[in-house]
């Protein structure tokens, strides 16, 4: 019974002839109305997208010069994205500072080079770029106190088609960061052998 009205009324309203002048001044008003709304959703929806960015730096940021071994990895992944300056320096022509030596559980090609690195989570450091069939990169930075595994990971972090790990020798914090797979990764390894029973 109700469906019946509704198609009568319907049909009533149609009927009736809507003067010019009302019929654009209803659409002006209906498309300035919905012109506001999109605004208004856009710029919630970008006021939403930085507090959610906010947020997200928040937690990851270290805490007392502290921070993870995966926010280690995150930085030197996206170290590793950037374009290398041109002021790095042939290892075989010229000695880093000792204070940053290349890893003894990472192979040292020929033609490998090194670079200062001024900010890495807020420690300087090196970044010595190792040659190869793949473009890899060792950042090494101070590890404060933070604690790490001693050695890097034969099952190392994957993304976007790079691989890394990250460990500690001593005061040192290390990330070998490798783009390729994980084949290309353990390549840049020298970890040490144990013998077979």
């Amino acid at each position: 019974m109700r469906d019946a009205f509704d198609v009568r009324l319907t049909a009533a309203i149609r009927d009736v002839p809507v003067p010019d002048e009302l019929a654009k001044r209803l659409l002006g008003r209906l498309s300035a109305e919905r012109s506001r709304r999109r605004w208004l959703l856009a710029g919630v929806s970008l006021l939403a997208a930085a507090a959610t960015v906010a947020v997200a730096v928040w937690l990851g940021a270290p805490r007392d010069g502290r921070f993870s071994e995966q926010v280690a990895i995150d930085q030197a992944i996206r170290a590793f994205g950037l374009p290398a300056d041109s002021h790095s320096h042939l290892l075989s022509k010229t000695v880093p500072p000792e204070a940053y030596p290349i890893s003894s559980m990472v192979t040292c090609p020929r033609g490998t080079r090194w670079r200062p690195l001024d900010n890495f989570l807020g420690r300087k450091g090196l970044i010595y770029d190792l040659p190869g069939a793949v473009r890899a990169s060792l950042y090494v930075v101070e590890s404060g106190s933070e604690a790490f595994a001693t050695m890097p990971s034969l099952r190392p972090f994957t993304t976007a088609g790079r691989c890394a790990s990250a460990w500690q020798e001593g005061t040192l914090l290390y990330v070998l960061v490798v783009q390729g797979e994980a084949a290309d990764y353990e390549g840049y390894l020298n970890l040490p052998r144990s013998p077979v029973a």
